[in-house]
């Protein structure tokens, strides 16, 4: 097994714990309710599956308390710092009980935190997440007048801040991208011509398609780019630090299809956003299936991952299933009301010891804006990251095969896919 001691998480909305909002052009999409985000700034009712695995993994809950001190946990791991720390403890324990309720002494007990010599500290996992809505993968294009950021500049942020750690940067790093549907959805990226594309999946035939003919490789169109550039951002990440590069890790995840968004369902969705969907669908499959085909078969190059340490997370398998066993997670298909608040957890008053949000609501698979999963689906998502993580014999913080399986949420009930295995 190996013991990750850094998870560096890339990507869009589905990951962002409050890198957009704060941006002018998420303060300007939130004005003209062309983005909904909640009182902490993600993409959901509550928590994201970045957030279960951090709690899962380490005991400590970055929603805790009320929305002042949420944000301001959370801003410890929006940019790399000798802050992105999280102690790991215990199963069992009280969740997140340690920090003050305070916010002002909240400050003071972080800094006192980190003066603790080093043989008196406990373990730690280093987590990081520049994750932001509106991410696009590929960077030939520049749709919505600039709205949309891109995957590189996380990466590249991310290099920039871990060098200037230097030495203070160590150990087994686990880097999780994921990203792209913001590609053909939001950036209406279109497909290729079946007619003068490969007609093999293999992503080798695609490359060797684009170096001979670059001329077809109209700008802003096909899901390879997008495939293309991830596997040029995890080569940079390696180039950038060749010595560590036995210590990279990384998790791919692909994309869910639209239609488990309320918005793009027939018979529930906006009309226009149905017709969207029969167009966009098949690229998203194209993609996923490329993505796939690079991760089996990673060209072997100088900064290439080393062997075993790239792995795909098939979210698209195991939300098709999601979706067509609801009754199974006590979700249904139906959309939030507008206006339901993320749950503290621990409350603190003022905040309510008791959820006031009825439980129906909470489990319904889409926030008011029809679009973005809630905490509750998050939830299955995170666990299909942890079942993943743990098959590939990586362990997180207090995460490990024997942990999981008595802490696991419907530990009871599969882990993946019962048509795909593992």
């Amino acid at each position: 097994m190996v013991d990750i001691k850094s998870l560096v998480v890339l990507g869009d909305s589905m990951s962002d714990i409050g890198n957009k909002w704060t941006w002018p052009t998420g303060e300007l999409g939130r004005l003209v309710r062309a983005m909904r985000v909640n009182e902490t700034g993600r993409f959901s009712d509550g928590k994201n599956w970045t957030d279960f695995l951090v709690e899962w993994a380490t005991g400590e809950a970055l929603l805790w308390g009320n929305r002042d001190l949420a944000i301001r946990k959370s801003t410890d791991h929006r940019t790399l710092t000798s802050y992105s720390t999280l102690e790991v403890n215990a199963w069992g324990g009280s969740l997140a009980a340690k920090p003050p309720v305070d916010l002002d002494q909240y400050l003071k007990f972080r800094a006192e935190e980190q003066k603790r010599p080093p043989n008196a500290t406990p373990a730690r996992v280093r987590y990081v997440n520049y994750a932001m809505g509106g991410c696009i993968v590929t960077t030939d294009w520049a749709p919505k007048f600039g709205a949309l950021t891109y995957l590189r500049g996380q990466v590249e942020d991310y290099l920039v801040q871990r060098d200037l750690m230097g030495s203070a940067f160590g150990g087994a790093t686990l880097h999780v991208i994921w990203a792209g549907l913001n590609d053909f959805v939001t950036a209406g990226r279109p497909d290729y011509d079946p007619k003068t594309t490969p007609s093999s999946d293999q992503y080798g035939d695609w490359a060797a398609w684009a170096q001979k003919d670059p001329a077809r490789l109209v700008k802003g169109v096909g899901a390879f780019p997008a495939v293309a550039e991830i596997k040029s951002l995890v080569e940079l990440i390696n180039s950038r630090f060749p010595t560590a590069k036995d210590d990279h890790h990384f998790l791919v995840i692909d994309l869910p299809s639209v239609y488990h968004a309320i918005r793009y369902m027939e018979g529930l969705g906006e009309p226009s956003k149905i017709e969207e969907a029969k167009r966009v669908d098949p690229v998203v499959r194209r993609y996923d299936t490329l993505l796939a085909r690079l991760v089996e078969d990673w060209p072997q190059t100088q900064d290439a991952p080393a062997p075993g340490h790239v792995h795909l997370v098939r979210m698209s398998r195991w939300m098709d299933y999601v979706s067509e066993n609801l009754d199974t997670w006590k979700l249904s298909k139906l959309a939030q009301d507008r206006g339901v608040r993320p749950f503290y957890n621990p409350g603190v008053p003022p905040e309510p010891k008791q959820d006031p949000v009825s439980a129906d609501m909470r489990r319904r698979i889409t926030t008011s804006d029809l679009a973005h999963p809630t905490e509750a689906v998050y939830a299955l998502m995170a666990r299909y990251v942890v079942a993943r993580l743990l098959s590939e014999g990586y362990t997180l913080g207090r995460l490990s095969p024997g942990t999981w399986a008595e802490n696991a949420p419907f530990k009871d009930l599969p882990f993946d896919a019962p048509s795909y295995s593992l």
